[in-house]
């Protein structure tokens, strides 16, 4: 059994124990539209433009404290996300010419298994409306990463030198992405109740990545994208 799933097994015991004392153990589900971008760090990369997605998933509040107002906020989320890089490319496409340059473009679909590991700080309610605001961290695993890119084709004979430019559809380049992710959650929104314990979620989400998403040589990037956040408590 991987980490994260261990360890969300781990506070969905805890949470079972719990519940059977406090009512305020929630368990809901959500399905959030995205919109990711790159930041490059290296001096050949550039970000070229976002990309939209969507993470759907289980979540999970535990009360701290008896007010309610106070929670620690997890879950297990399938986190898909798009996002686009070009690089400038210098090669020779014969010998004796002088060296040429191309921007290289990279569509790249990601997939990550993520744990968040947050505090959400809620209002009391005014009319049916609760208002949260939530902060903590993301931690997420890279399970599929697929690309539409452009790759140079080099001359078989003479190796220095590119033949010509191959795009390549739905490329699996799960080697070119580090495994984990970390990132500083950051999220504002409300909760309506319609009845008992059955409450909608919406609001606005940022998480902003602080590791690098890359393994390759000489590249660093981070990830971060803006998410609006939808679900239902039950």
């Amino acid at each position: 059994m991987n980490k994260p799933i261990a360890l969300l097994a781990f506070i969905l015991s805890a949470a079972t124990l719990t519940a059977q004392d406090d009512v305020g153990v929630r368990f809901g589900l959500k399905l959030s539209p995205n919109m990711a971008f790159v930041q490059p760090e290296t001096k050949s990369l550039k970000s070229n433009g976002t990309g939209l997605g969507y993470t759907f998933g289980l979540m999970l509040e535990l009360p701290i404290g008896n007010s309610g107002n106070y929670r620690f906020a997890t879950g297990l989320n399938l986190n898909n996300m798009k996002t686009k890089w070009k690089t400038d490319f210098a090669y020779y496409d014969a010998l004796n010419e002088p060296q040429k340059t191309r921007e290289l473009e990279t569509d790249v679909a990601l997939q990550y298994v993520e744990l968040p590991l947050t505090i959400k700080l809620m209002t009391n309610e005014i009319g049916y409306m609760r208002y949260f605001a939530v902060v903590g961290a993301g931690n997420a695993f890279n399970v599929k990463a697929k690309a539409d890119q452009v790759v140079p084709v080099y001359n078989a004979v003479a190796p220095t030198i590119v033949d010509k430019f191959e795009e390549q559809e739905n490329e699996n380049v799960q080697d070119d992405i580090a495994l984990y992710k970390a990132s500083l959650i950051v999220g504002a929104g409300a909760e309506y109740n319609f009845s008992g314990s059955t409450s909608v979620m919406f609001g606005i989400t940022y998480n902003n990545g602080f590791t690098n998403i890359l393994d390759i040589d000489g590249a660093k990037a981070k990830a971060h994208y803006v998410e609006l956040s939808l679900g239902v408590f039950f």
